[in-house]
């Protein structure tokens, strides 16, 4: 083989190297993509629905019962998601489906402003009668407290999880329209002796998770 017959071959071979670089780098890149839009849908949790007996905004049960509790909690808590994912599910089937309990959810987002946002996210969500399939979303994927998880792509995701008008949830959070519901929320809870989350509010008298159950009993004796 002549020198220039030899260079030839060289070139050859480093440009079907060089083909060989450029066809991985542009796989692995294809692979990073196609990660990063799903790893969304994998990190997030599919919820089992939850029915709640007689949902109605964000409250549940008769209307008529003799026993009236209103709970005030934070989608960032993490007290608040250990009785909504645990304790919840018991309570409602123990005394709302019973019809012995009405059950209202206020927020009081004072942990921060990914608080003030989920429940303004949430109240969209009621907006088209989906409050509790949303509450169970935003407290199933919780992830600390003003950590960078709750953000408006998040909530959209949600939103089309659960099959809402997306276009409707989106123009619903971008102008904040329930932004003034959520901060009266705090100062109607503050008025109310709230000073942290979760508290419950049973016929008039305030307690928190631990009292619930006892306190809910002996309003039921007292009817």
């Amino acid at each position: 083989m002549s020198k220039r017959e030899e260079m030839k071959a060289l070139r050859e071979a480093d440009r079907r190297r060089q083909n060989t670089i450029t066809i991985i780098i542009i796989a692995v890149g294809a692979l990073l993509i196609t990660g990063a839009l799903i790893w969304p849908s994998i990190k997030r949790q599919v919820v089992k629905p939850n029915p709640r007996p007689m949902a109605d905004y964000n409250s549940m049960g008769n209307k008529n019962a003799k026993v009236k509790v209103e709970e005030f909690s934070d989608f960032q808590c993490p007290y608040c998601r250990e009785f909504a994912l645990k304790a919840e599910p018991e309570f409602v089937k123990q005394y709302v489906e019973t019809g012995k309990v009405f059950v209202t959810f206020t927020p009081f987002s004072f942990i921060g402003e990914e608080s003030v946002k989920a429940a303004e996210a949430a109240y969209c969500a009621a907006d088209q009668g989906k409050f509790w399939e949303y509450h169970d979303l935003l407290f199933e994927n919780q992830n600390g407290e003003n950590k960078g998880n709750f953000t408006r792509s998040l909530f959209l995701q949600f939103a089309k999880d659960l099959s809402l008008d997306t276009a409707a949830f989106q123009t619903c959070i971008d102008n904040g329209t329930n932004a003034a519901k959520v901060k009266d929320n705090m100062t109607y809870g503050q008025n109310k002796g709230v000073n942290g989350t979760p508290y419950f509010m049973v016929n008039g008298t305030l307690v928190d998770s631990s009292k619930l159950i006892e306190t809910v009993e002996k309003a039921l004796k007292e009817q």
